[in-house]
């Protein structure tokens, strides 16, 4: 069974939550930071989700070049997230950034110290990026079969399929994200196929 789902930030920070429920969008992704700082507008679409029944998770846009970073960036949303209730679709770790596919970037590992330093505080974690940052034979990408089988990934593919779940077969996809040219209301958002 598939569901709707948007993510949101601060460019959607006038979104219409009535008009999201009327969309029948089950669940929203929040940006709740990006690296070690707080993104401004994160609290209030979480409420909106909790006021509504809305699923909710949030997501770390990443700077990250080295693990050390990453549990950085890692503790930051947890601590942020700290009295609230435990995020329904979990903490995603936003790898798109160049920042993180430097040369020298072991951003396999980067990842990985991200989903661990979350896991270990209660939390699921999984990676989102683009189909086209994966691959198995470069240190500079996420290689999935580096990563534990039970990593969930969110995958950003506008071509029509997802390339990444036809080459990963085997791995989780959490979701699809299939357009960045949707619309609630006037706003403009991404639009996810989710699987879980």
């Amino acid at each position: 069974m598939t569901s709707k789902v948007i993510d949101v930030s601060y460019w959607q920070k006038d979104i219409a939550y009535d008009a999201v429920v009327d969309a029948d969008i089950k669940g929203v992704i929040i940006k709740i930071s990006e690296g070690c700082t707080e993104e401004e507008t994160w609290r209030h679409h979480v409420d909106q989700c909790i006021e509504r029944g809305l699923k909710w998770g949030v997501y770390v846009y990443s700077h990250a070049t080295t693990p050390e970073r990453a549990r950085d960036e890692a503790e930051t949303a947890i601590m942020l997230l700290s009295g609230l209730p435990t995020p329904p679709m979990g903490i995603w770790f936003d790898c798109e950034d160049p920042d993180c596919f430097e040369e020298g970037v072991d951003t396999t590992a980067i990842c990985s110290a991200f989903i661990v330093e979350c896991n270990e505080a209660g939390f699921t974690a999984g990676i989102y990026s683009s189909s086209l940052k994966f691959t198995d034979y470069m240190e500079n990408s996420i290689q999935p079969n580096l990563l534990a089988d039970y990593v969930p990934y969110w995958i950003a593919d506008y071509r029509g399929y997802n390339g990444f779940a036809q080459t990963y077969p085997d791995k989780h996809v959490a979701g699809w994200q299939w357009s960045d040219k949707e619309y609630i209301g006037d706003t403009n958002v991404d639009m996810n196929e989710w699987y879980v």
